[in-house]
């Protein structure tokens, strides 16, 4: 537990310091997290044998498309990670089990690089720095008092199949932590008080589902961690697997619909 608080407070800080910079600063550093999620996610699926060359390039790709060019570009990395996946699973000619091997490929492309290429886009919008700030640390805030409410208070599981230790209670708990967190951040944006409890509402809701994504993943192929990178959190997807799912919904829910 100690070290998880530590952690997490560390954690914290350096999320302050690449957020607020900004600029080449945030893009190495979310193109590290990408890369090492990417490849916490094809060592845990490698019994289905991705080929794993074709996504980090549609990664790459992607994450370029996404701080330097448009969102269309973050669509066609998309699409030639497909290509690229095809030609490298077909070369050996047809084999049992390739279709299974091109999807699990393009699961990297599309789950963990789609969120932080997201996050990428983010930052460029207009009050780019806080809706960031106010992503992460809105889903940090829900998945902290989910933890420690589910912890102390919990007794409804939520979804025993998938993740046992996940209650009913904690996932009230942590809609409460993730609404207050983005409308006090939003009192310091333009956000006004209204779009602030939609998009407290968007994270509280989605991030979860996120979490429980990857605890689906991890339950196929028996696994309890994703990785090791973060001491008590696990690896990268372990602890940005809510993160992921929001930065998306966040980024069409104010792009599209409030700005």
């Amino acid at each position: 537990m100690v070290t998880r608080i530590i952690v997490g407070i560390l954690l914290g800080a350096a999320a302050v310091l690449v957020i607020v910079q900004g600029g080449w600063l945030f893009f190495v550093a979310m193109s590290l997290l990408c890369l090492l999620g990417m490849l916490e996610l094809y060592r845990v699926v490698r019994p289905y044998h991705p080929a794993a060359l074709a996504g980090l390039i549609s990664m790459g790709l992607m994450l370029y498309c996404a701080w330097y060019r448009t969102p269309t570009g973050v669509l066609g990395s998309l699409a030639l990670g497909l290509g690229l996946s095809f030609v490298l699973v077909a070369w050996g000619g047809p084999r049992p089990g390739v279709t299974g091997r091109m999807a699990v490929t393009m699961l990297g492309p599309l789950w963990v690089a789609m969120g932080f290429a997201h996050l990428l886009m983010m930052r460029r919008l207009v009050d780019g720095m806080a809706l960031v700030l106010t992503v992460v640390f809105g889903t940090w805030a829900g998945d902290t008092m989910a933890y420690f409410v589910g912890k102390y208070f919990g007794s409804t599981p939520m979804a025993p199949r998938l993740s046992p230790k996940k209650t009913w209670e904690g996932y009230a708990g942590g809609l409460l932590g993730t609404v207050i967190m983005v409308v006090l951040i939003g009192l310091y944006t333009d956000l006004s008080p209204s779009e602030s409890l939609l998009v407290g509402l968007t994270i509280a809701v989605v991030g979860p589902a996120g979490d429980l994504f990857e605890s689906l993943i991890k339950r196929d192929v028996d696994v309890k961690d994703a990785g090791s990178f973060l001491p008590g959190h696990g690896g990268v997807l372990d602890r940005f697997d809510a993160l992921i799912f929001s930065s998306i919904a966040v980024f069409y829910l104010v792009a599209g619909f409030l700005r």
